[in-house]
């Protein structure tokens, strides 16, 4: 089946043609019928007065045969073979002809009922023609020498034939044109009915690209309900979105305090002499924050990803992490740049995009010489964002396995661990660059309108596929 017709609009269009069309049918064999009948009906009127004026016309000589007194009227009456024909009889035998039937008088031993009923009757000519044929007895002479005869008059079935196609023509470019104005009239009230249902689409476009929450425009009371359901939808979704952060957060607050206490109780141990339990304990102790950070990033990131309408100014918030950056020990050290065309926009929660580009901004400021640089470019329905710091690269140990490992020679820890988490979520990844001789990182973001993010490049993808690693370098931090 295709798009037309699986469309809304299209099934009904199909439905309106097909209406339309067998109506016209419908009445167009209707009217065929009706003029063929009120056709055969001025035919039997006809008939009828030519009866009568022959009738009229016909007398008996001295010899007591008949004759016409007046010609017959009609000129075809001596045509042969035209079409329009008489005769009258005395029981089987002719008396008198039309010349029309060229000596050979009709064969009316067919005729049905109607022949005795004086009404018009249908029999073949001598020609293979069809007639139509009224015949009356008509007596004759004066009343003491009354002759009773048999008039008959006939015409041809042709002239009806062509009066039936002739208005059939006519039939057929008049309901053409009806047809057309009922599918243009049935398109407009199709396009003027679905109206708001093409509302509610560029309303429901609007809230996916994050400008309204909600569906605010009049819809008829068929589409009402729908609309409301649909908004008590986003409302379900964000409250659920917002008690997934709280409880992110109150999980993460709950940790804090016995992973607070483990921590003291391993300095405790290791300045009693039990080195390798404190050993012990530490890696445990920092695989569980490792592991509840990891989780409650995903976390937030999923029930992010998963919100209609979630937008952030890229711009003013890598100016905002800028600024927090430079006031954070070693950042009023480094020199800051941001690179932002005005007003970038992307499709992804605010808290979202501020934890990715704060941990890469916090790893850079780690790692940096002397500058860190923040550059964001439109490409077009999507933007890349990129960090750059002036230390060194990340070198060939900037690998998957290193960097979900959260070890600190290799510049990633556990903040780039999230970051790739959340990008994972919004469809993109992190794009490390091993060629570069400094810190380079780098995520695709789609912006408001456009389609999915794409990757930036697929050469040199790691065996996970979740991280992208180009080139070869030296070892960053």
């Amino acid at each position: 089946m295709t798009a037309f017709a699986k469309s809304l609009r299209g099934r009904m269009l199909l439905l309106a043609v097909a209406c339309v069309l067998g109506t016209l049918a419908v009445a167009g064999a209707s009217l065929i019928v009706v003029f063929e009948k009120h056709v055969l009906e001025l035919i039997g009127r006809d008939l009828d007065l030519r009866w009568a004026e022959l009738a009229r016309d016909v007398a008996l000589d001295d010899d007591g045969e008949p004759r016409l007194v007046i010609p017959a009227r009609d000129a075809r009456y001596d045509a042969r073979g035209s079409g329009a024909y008489w005769q009258l009889m005395d029981k089987d035998e002719p008396e008198l002809l039309s010349p029309s039937l060229g000596g050979r008088p009709l064969d009316l031993s067919e005729a049905g009922p109607e022949r005795a009923a004086g009404k018009w009757f249908e029999v073949d000519g001598a020609d293979g023609s069809e007639l139509y044929v009224v015949e009356r007895p008509l007596s004759v002479g004066p009343p003491k020498a009354q002759r009773r005869l048999m008039l008959a008059v006939a015409l041809d079935h042709a002239q009806v034939a062509d009066a039936r196609r002739a208005f059939v023509w006519d039939m057929v470019v008049v309901l053409a044109l009806i047809s057309l104005v009922l599918l243009a009239a049935a398109g407009l009230q199709f396009r003027v009915i679905l109206q708001p249902l093409d509302r509610l689409r560029r309303e429901l476009g609007e809230i996916r690209e994050g400008r309204q929450s909600r569906f605010r425009g009049a819809v008829p009371a068929e589409v009402a309900p729908l609309a409301d359901d649909l908004n008590r939808l986003l409302e379900g979704q964000e409250h659920l979105v917002r008690k997934a952060r709280e409880r992110a957060g109150a999980l993460a607050h709950g940790l804090k305090t016995p992973l607070a206490i483990l921590a003291a109780e391993h300095r405790s141990l290791e300045a009693e002499g039990s080195v390798d339990v404190a050993r012990r304990i530490k890696e445990q102790t920092t695989a569980i924050q490792t592991h509840v950070e990891r989780e409650l990033a995903r976390a937030r990131a999923n029930g992010a990803a998963t919100a209609l309408g979630a937008n952030v100014d890229a711009s003013r918030t890598a100016e905002r992490l800028v600024r927090v950056m430079s006031r954070m020990p070693r950042g009023e050290e480094l020199e800051w740049r941001c690179d932002a065309p005005p007003s970038l926009m992307l499709k992804m929660d605010p808290d979202d995009f501020g934890e990715i580009l704060g941990n890469l901004l916090d790893n850079a400021r780690k790692w940096a010489a002397g500058s860190v640089t923040v550059r964001c470019e439109d490409l077009g329905g999507a933007a890349r964002i990129a960090v750059q710091d002036d230390g060194p690269g990340f070198g060939a140990n900037a690998s998957p396995s290193s960097l979900t490992a959260g070890d600190r020679e290799s510049s990633a820890g556990l903040g780039l661990v999230i970051v790739q988490d959340i990008l994972a979520a919004y469809g993109s990844c992190l794009w490390i660059d091993r060629a570069a001789t400094n810190g380079v990182v780098s995520f695709q973001i789609a912006t408001p309108g456009g389609a999915r993010a794409e990757e930036p490049r697929k050469e040199a993808a790691s065996s996970r596929g979740d991280w992208r690693v180009a080139g070869e370098g030296r070892a960053s931090g």
